[in-house]
């Protein structure tokens, strides 16, 4: 696969799934999806306001990576070349 087409890609997957990750914890779909959970002790803890900021930061860093892998994206394009991986 040629390397600017896996930059993109790359880009693509951790920008959505970054943007999923943020958002999904303080969402009603966070909620639906644990209500199962609810009578065992995973119900309560996924349920923490700890839990969903971590899910949060770790969207937030997935974002981070595909800024930096857009970037990259960018600069090949400006004729900068990828760097070698």
């Amino acid at each position: 696969m040629p390397a600017r087409i896996r930059t993109a890609l790359l880009a693509y997957v951790f920008g959505v799934l970054g943007a999923f990750l943020l958002a999904a914890p303080w969402s009603p779909l966070w909620d639906y999806a644990t209500l199962a959970l609810a009578q065992y002790a995973l119900g309560p803890w996924l349920r923490s306001g700890w839990v969903r900021g971590a899910v949060s930061g770790l969207g937030a860093l997935d974002l981070w990576v595909a800024i930096q892998e857009a970037g990259t994206l960018w600069q090949s394009l400006r004729g900068g070349g990828l760097p070698p991986r």
